[in-house]
């Protein structure tokens, strides 16, 4: 018999599809519950963007099917919205408190279905909450989020154990994907590997082609890993007109899209000129109005371009980078622009580097997108766990939308990188917090 378990709101602001990780099981979630999340809907901030998402998704779930009486969702979860408003003057909700409270009424849905199926369990990471529960001889336990991630992207590689397939493509450059009952969608990367090591790495380049790929070192920079390796591939391929990164602090993202960029603007002069384009969106609180030329106020929001420059041009045995940087700015092959007087123009024949995307909506985005001329690249850089912007989320913000719409384009192509390579606190920070 399937166990159920009565979700609190706690549960859906931790994480808004906690649900799929109650496989085999009867879910339900009280509809006080849901006036919660109306409420704080508005919050900003983490729990403002969890409840909107969690009431997006439990409305996709709704046009599967009749939610009152359950929709069968992925893993055999049974996922049902109680509507039941209980009278707690009847003498068996005697105690309770409020009624008017929504944990009194959660409380109380729960222990309804308790009564009538005693391994029913309230979910729940309000303290005070699961101690009622537990007073009352019901089960509660906590959600604990760890390990979850917002939402389930398109990562652009696939992985395969297939080593025939693999050694084949070492050997010839290239295989045809139809020949190992292979399904990529354009322009997807896949990885073939033992228990042990990588065999070899390829991309989709046409519905009869994955070709090998090769290390390149852009502007002398070493990839660190797989997903760099394909990173830069994509963005040094001609015929892909949109990159998009995605990764967690330190996996170097922002690093490996400049190096490459620089590499084919400055050393290979394949583009005129890379423009860079970053958000104006705070972490924490806003330090407020800053003087000076436009130059100036943006010179902050552009300070991690700024270190990356620095240790790209250091590279190049430079000893003083930023006058380098300078006579590159100068001569217009390289400009840091705000995003705010990018409507109107059309930019051909340049590299457009767009990063922390994530802060950006879906009308950003695509106006950003609509200025690109006649041969000009566009990369959009981003990390969907770190949000700034209070009025989006993980699914709704404008990098998500992009790399949704255009996984099966011809011309585009994603990588998501899941390597941290900053530093080991870096990416123990970004593992445990």
């Amino acid at each position: 018999m399937k166990t159920t378990y009565v979700f609190d709101t706690s549960t859906l602001i931790n994480d808004p599809s906690a649900y799929n990780q109650f496989h085999d099981s009867n879910v339900i979630i009280p509809i006080f519950v849901l006036n919660e999340l109306d409420k704080l809907k508005k919050q900003p901030a983490e729990v403002g963007r969890n409840a909107r998402v969690a009431i997006r998704k439990l409305d996709e779930i709704c046009l599967k099917g009749d939610i009152s009486t359950g929709v069968l969702l992925d893993n055999d979860v049974l996922l049902s919205i109680d509507a039941t408003y209980r009278n707690l003057l009847e003498p068996e909700f005697a105690g309770f408190g409020d009624p008017s409270y929504g944990d009194t009424q959660i409380l109380a849905c729960a222990y309804a279905h308790w009564r009538l199926d005693s391994d029913t369990v309230l979910v729940s990471n309000d303290i005070n909450l699961r101690v009622k529960a537990l007073s009352r001889g019901m089960l509660a336990e906590s959600y604990d989020v760890e390990g979850l991630s917002s939402t389930d992207l398109y990562s652009g590689v696939q992985s395969s154990k297939d080593e025939e397939a693999g050694l084949a493509l070492q050997q010839l450059g290239y295989i045809d994907p139809a020949d190992y009952e292979l399904s990529l969608s354009n322009n997807e990367c896949i990885s073939f590997e033992t228990d042990s090591d990588v065999i070899a790495i390829g991309r989709k380049v046409s519905d009869s082609k994955i070709k090998l790929i090769k290390k390149f070192y852009p502007w002398n920079i070493n990839p660190r890993n797989t997903e760099q390796t394909l990173a830069i591939d994509l963005i040094m391929d001609p015929n892909v007109d949109l990159i998009t990164l995605i990764g967690k602090a330190g996996s170097g993202k922002s690093l490996i899209a400049l190096a490459t960029a620089l590499e084919l603007v400055l050393n290979k002069k394949e583009y005129d000129k890379l423009i860079i384009y970053r958000p104006i969106q705070p972490v924490g609180n806003d330090i407020g109005f800053t003087p000076g030329t436009i130059a100036e106020k943006l010179a902050p929001w552009f300070q991690a371009i700024m270190d990356s420059f620095e240790l790209l041009f250091s590279t190049k045995n430079s000893t003083d980078w930023k006058k380098n940087l300078e006579m590159y700015q100068k001569k217009g092959r390289i400009e840091m622009e705000a995003i705010t007087y990018v409507r109107g123009r059309s930019i051909p024949n340049a590299i457009i580097l767009l990063d922390e995307a994530q802060n950006l909506n879906k009308e950003d985005i695509k106006t950003i997108l609509t200025r690109a001329g006649e041969n000009t690249k566009i990369i959009i850089t981003g990390d969907i766990e770190q949000i700034d912007n209070s009025k989006l989320d993980a699914t709704n913000n404008g990098l998500t939308y992009v790399i949704d719409k255009f996984k099966d384009s011809e011309i585009a192509g994603h990588i998501t990188l899941t390597k941290g390579e900053r530093s080991r606190l870096a990416s123990e920070a970004s593992r445990i917090l």
